[in-house]
């Protein structure tokens, strides 16, 4: 959807329906909007990939004027399986409560699913931006920068092993 900004990124939403509106005769689409991770109270995290958004209970009416093109929102996994990911390929695991703020109720209770799989030393998410190796002995997946490592290295590397022991185990 197009912003009323232009310096703003486009505004991303699901058509849920058309409507004409009676009073003008103009197309409507009521949409449900999805949400960028630093439009959100939360902001956005260092496990939110870069072209992640969260589904909203949000819903509006725009007139279809303000579409200006089509995007694709893949789960994480389709996402992970793109071989090419294009400006208009998006990415979504999070539904995001965008209603009203209740003080009792912490800023990531408004996420869904509460529980998610995380990774590393750093126990986070997974986010498909960042590199990570897996160990060959325990399978564990790891950023190479929390283990001091860099990149490069670990690539130039024919197995990995995520500790002594792991590298023990293995012989």
């Amino acid at each position: 959807m197009r912003p009323a900004e232009s310096d703003t990124p486009p505004y991303i939403a699901r058509v849920e329906r058309l409507v004409v509106d009676d009073g003008n005769n103009e197309m409507m689409v009521r949409v449900r909007w999805y949400y960028r991770p630093e439009d959100t109270e939360v902001g956005r995290r260092v496990f939110h990939g870069e072209k992640e958004i969260f589904l909203s209970n949000d819903y509006d009416m725009q007139s279809t004027r303000t579409i200006q093109g089509k995007c694709v929102v893949h789960t994480l996994q389709q996402y992970m399986k793109l071989k090419y990911v294009g400006v208009d390929d998006y990415f979504c695991r999070f539904e995001y409560d965008a209603g009203e703020r209740d003080p009792h109720v912490a800023a990531g209770e408004r996420f869904t699913p509460k529980r998610v799989t995380v990774y590393c030393k750093c126990n986070n998410p997974y986010n498909p931006d960042a590199y990570m190796v897996q160990c060959n002995t325990c399978k564990s997946w790891y950023h190479p920068s929390c283990l001091d490592l860099k990149n490069e290295d670990v690539e130039k590397l024919d197995k990995f092993f995520c500790s002594r022991v792991c590298q023990e185990d293995a012989k």
